[in-house]
Parts: structure tokens; C-alpha cells; sequence
């Protein structure tokens, strides 16, 4: 019994950190896309992953007709924009898709974030780049960096 009562805690434990990390990220995001100004969809942050990762990507584009991923390689704005589901597709191939999918989503996200934290902190997009690139790696420090960026303030 007692072992089962440790394994309820844990579990809701476990729901309580998802929830709260849940809604940081929402409001994080929703913040960052409203500061932007010009994008009036910020409530697609609160939704599941689809909504939030084409919103970021939206915001990303900025109204350009493609995202330049190198120097040599541009995405039409609508694949970009719908890059999760793609890896998702991607996901299915067997024994690589797995591993493309995560390089998907740390290339796209890291994109994505890159190009919002130099519009919202007004500095170039190379001073910002690794960050962008690592947050979209780890995105609770998208969530640390829209909650304390010095925009906040205004």
C-alpha cells in the first residue's frame, strides 16, 4: 500500500510541474508575441504545440514569403509555418525518423526563437543565434528570456 500511495504522489506531482510549466509557457509566449506589435494571434500560444509552433513561426516570418534556413537554402513561408506537422511525418520513418524529427524541431524552434529575440531585443540575429538555437533545445529559456527581457518593462 504504501508503495502505491508514493507512486500517486509522484504522478500527481508530476501533473502539477506539467501544468505549471504548461501555463508559464503560455503566458511567456503570449507576452512575446503581443509585444510584437503587428501580430494579433498571441492567444495561439495557449494552444497545443500545432497552434504555438505556427504562431512562432508566423511571427518568425515576420511577412516575408520564405525563411532563409542558410545562405544558400530558403523554405516557402506555408512549410515553414507548418514545420511541426511535417516532423511529425517525419517521425515515422523507420530507424532515422526519430532523430530527424529532434533535429527538426531544435533547427525550426531555434529559428524561430533566434529571429524573435533580435526583433524583440533589437539586436542582430548573429548576437542572438546560439541562444535561439539552445532555447529551441530546451524551451524553458524562451520562457526565462520572454519573462524577464527588458520589453517587459515598457
Amino acid at each position: 500500500m504504501e508503495q502505491a500511495s508514493i507512486v500517486v504522489f509522484a504522478a500527481l506531482l508530476l501533473v502539477v510541474v506539467l501544468v505549471v510549466f504548461y501555463v508559464l509557457y503560455g503566458v511567456s509566449h503570449m507576452k512575446a508575441l503581443k509585444y510584437l506589435g503587428d501580430w494579433d494571434k498571441a492567444w495561439m500560444a495557449w494552444l497545443p504545440p500545432l497552434f504555438s509552433y505556427y504562431a512562432l513561426a508566423d511571427a518568425a516570418l515576420d511577412g516575408e514569403g520564405s525563411m532563409q534556413l542558410s545562405d544558400s537554402f530558403d523554405v516557402p513561408a506555408l512549410a515553414f509555418k507548418l514545420w511541426y506537422p511535417i516532423a511529425l511525418a517525419v517521425s515515422f520513418i523507420p530507424s532515422v525518423g526519430f532523430i530527424l524529427n529532434i533535429i527538426m524541431h531544435i533547427v525550426c524552434l531555434g529559428i524561430c526563437y533566434t529571429k524573435i529575440y533580435a526583433r524583440l531585443e533589437q539586436r542582430d540575429e548573429r548576437d542572438v543565434k546560439t541562444i535561439g538555437y539552445v532555447s529551441g533545445f530546451l524551451p524553458i529559456i524562451a520562457v526565462y528570456r520572454f519573462f524577464t527581457g527588458k520589453y517587459n518593462e515598457l
